[in-house]
């Protein structure tokens, strides 16, 4: 019982998925689907590309003009600390401080520390902090606050204040705790440091340290150019964090960025929090140090997987809509089609009387209205176009027999009224016997179709009188393959070719002439050829003669005379070509002074069979 009932459940959906109805409904919504799919699919590549190129150049720019930025700020700063260099006297005191007693060295201290102090306030510097002036002993010459400065040795030994001396004149500057540093600067996130001196005496100097905080990192990660999420990170030429607007999670994925920013500049793909992060770099030729900028993908493509979204529920929105309208109107528009349908089964048949509905007047009620005027014309054309065209062929093919039998009968009657003037009975006991034959193989025989071997027989009979007219001026040959003797073919083919041959061809030419007639099969079908060694043909009559063969039937009147066409080579291809279309073809080939060879190609099959009983009675 269950078997059966998913049978019959099966049945049931093959049949449904059988029904034009449903394969319309499918094939729509499949379309539909594809074209939201392929669209949306494309339309979101396209700009996920273009996006992705424009915000990576974007942050390339971003990132140098942050680096401009800086620069200009590191070489304000710097300028500040060449301020003694612009009065010799500060130079002076550098080269003696040395020999100098202790009123002296502290005129000298607060003289440069009143320098630095009109420099920085004059000009006020975006975080300033503090300073502090080193003498090349590591003494602690002054400073802005109430600074307590490190052991001098420990000043003289540091890393900071050694890379500064070997600088030598070049500003250095530092993060936050790099380099040995003052340890009482928390508030500090880098300094810069340069060292003065006498370029004549490189042993007595002293080195200017100013500490900054974070307000010039802070001013430009608040810049309207970059996004909520985004953050800056600076780091050193060591690549050591100076400054971060923010904070990557887990130390692990920090370190990991960090490694990654090697070169002068670069972008890449970094993966933080289980978020993807574009981060774009750039290393600054003027203070070494690097600055990054990173920005998350949801901060990047937002935008665009909001559209992506838009654009899902869009077709969804629209495919259902879509399975609706199908539904409501497919019934409506595959009736008629259904009904078309049976008609055009039941106009296979052969059955004309049923028409179709033409219903209302949209494309489908046009269609059948067209149907219905196509079934009437079909009809009439059967009815009287085809077959008046059958009884047009079979006329044309009596006039082409009326035209050929009296043509050639004339001819012979007057050669037997000329050989009579010369009393010659024996030749025309002959002429009248083969003439004889001739005449009965026409009269007697009534059918369209005879063998090759019932016309070379009248082949014979042709050649006897032609070769007592011109007196043996004519050899006739003939080489036949032996199993084409009974080869099928048109009653009449050979006499008006080989005709045509003695007329045209042997008896304008001086001397004896050859006649030889050959049939033999080919793998394009039986060659049937009449060829003759006579005066030949002329290019240009050769090619009259062939355009003349490309006649179209029915379409233009047939020649009444040989004059007009010729009523030989024409009559015979026409009668093939009604026959055969373009499953045959003849090809002509003559030189002038050599000869003309004629070879029709008939197709290779035995569709024309002959007569299995003929009368044997004669006229």
């Amino acid at each position: 019982m269950g078997t059966n009932a998913g049978r019959w459940a099966v049945g049931r959906v093959r049949a449904w998925f059988s029904q034009i109805r449903t394969t319309l409904l499918l094939s729509y919504l499949i379309v539909i689907l594809l074209c939201i799919a392929l669209v949306g699919t494309a339309s979101f590549y396209i700009s996920y590309e273009t996006m992705s190129e424009r915000i990576e150049s974007a942050g390339s720019q971003i990132v140098g003009q942050i680096e401009n930025n800086v620069d200009n700020d590191f070489h304000s700063k710097r300028n500040l600390l060449l301020a003694p260099y612009y009065d010799q006297e500060y130079i002076d005191g550098i080269n003696s401080y040395s020999e100098m007693n202790d009123e002296q060295r502290f005129r000298f201290r607060q003289d440069l520390v009143n320098l630095y102090l009109k420099s920085f306030n004059a000009t006020p510097i975006r975080g300033f902090k503090r300073f502090q002036i080193y003498y090349s002993t590591g003494e602690l010459l002054g400073a802005s606050d109430d600074f307590k400065p490190p052991a001098e040795a420990k000043v003289r030994n540091s890393d900071w204040f050694l890379r500064t001396a070997a600088a030598d004149g070049g500003v250095i500057f530092i993060g936050a705790g790099g380099g040995d540093g003052p340890e009482n600067t928390d508030d500090s996130y880098y300094s810069s440091s340069i060292l003065i001196r006498d370029f004549s005496n490189p042993e007595r100097f002293i080195v200017v340290r100013v500490e900054y905080g974070d307000e010039l990192f802070r001013a430009i990660g608040q810049s309207d150019e970059l996004s909520s999420g985004s953050r800056i990170i600076v780091l050193d030429p060591n690549n050591k964090l100076v400054y971060a607007s923010g904070s990557l999670q887990g130390g692990a994925a920090a370190s990991e960025l960090v490694e990654r920013v090697t070169g002068d500049k670069g972008k890449f793909w970094f993966e933080s929090g289980g978020e993807d992060m574009l981060v774009t770099y750039t290393r600054s030729d003027y203070s070494a140090w690097k600055i990054v900028l990173v920005m998350p993908r949801s901060d990047i493509f937002g935008p665009l997987d909001r559209i992506k979204t838009t654009v899902l529920y869009t077709a969804l929105v629209a495919f259902a809509f879509t399975f609706l309208l199908s539904v409501l109107f497919g019934r409506s528009i595959t009736k008629p089609i259904l009904h078309l349908y049976k008609t055009v089964n039941r106009l296979k048949r052969g059955d004309f009387s049923e028409r179709v509905a033409t219903g209302p007047n949209n494309e489908i009620g046009r269609i059948a209205m067209n149907f219905n005027a196509m079934q009437d014309e079909l009809q009439a054309l059967i009815e009287t176009k085809y077959v008046n065209q059958i009884k047009l062929q079979e006329m044309e093919l009596k006039m082409l027999y009326s035209q050929i039998n009296p043509h050639f009968l004339y001819n012979t009657l007057d050669s037997i009224r000329a050989m009579s003037d010369y009393y010659k009975v024996g030749e025309i006991g002959e002429m009248a016997q083969a003439l004889a034959d001739m005449f009965r193989y026409n009269t007697r025989n009534r059918d369209e179709v005879v063998t090759l071997q019932e016309e070379l027989e009248q082949i014979d009979a042709y050649m006897k009188i032609q070769g007592i007219r011109f007196d043996d001026k004519i050899v006739y040959e003939s080489d036949i393959e032996e199993e084409l003797y009974s080869f099928p073919m048109l009653k009449m083919t050979l006499q008006p070719l080989v005709e045509n041959a003695v007329f045209h061809g042997i008896e304008r030419k001086r001397g004896r002439g050859t006649i030889r007639i050959s049939a033999h099969r080919e793998g394009d079908g039986v060659h049937l050829t009449v060829a003759d060694d006579g005066v030949g043909i002329s290019e240009e009559r050769l090619n009259e003669l062939r355009a003349k063969l490309d006649w179209k039937l029915h379409r233009e009147p047939w020649p009444d005379s040989a004059s007009e066409g010729g009523i030989g080579v024409r009559n015979v291809y026409t009668r093939y070509a009604i026959r055969y279309g373009e499953r045959m073809s003849l090809r002509i080939d003559s030189r002038k002074g050599v000869g003309t060879r004629m070879t029709f190609i008939l197709p290779d099959e035995r569709e024309l069979e002959p007569p299995f009983a003929r009368s044997e009675s004669s006229t």
